[in-house]
């Protein structure tokens, strides 16, 4: 899966607004996933796991760059 090759964020949020409309998505994708980033997702429907997922990226990539363009 293409999310775990890439460590580029914008690149990770861009494949998983992908998915949302073309893939078949599980919660142990999702669990995986949030793995990945360090973070965890809580329990509930496919879709609002994805768009906390979408929320969790976006987060990140914010604080990545302030602190890149801070260093």
């Amino acid at each position: 899966m293409d999310f775990f090759e890439t460590d580029d964020l914008d690149e990770k949020y861009e494949l998983v607004c992908r998915m949302d409309v073309e893939e078949e998505v599980t919660d142990s994708m999702i669990d995986n996933m949030a793995a990945s980033l360090d973070v965890v997702i809580n329990d509930g429907t496919i879709d609002n796991r994805i768009e906390e997922l979408k929320r969790c990226l976006r987060t990140k990539k914010k604080y990545e760059s302030v602190r890149l363009r801070r260093g």
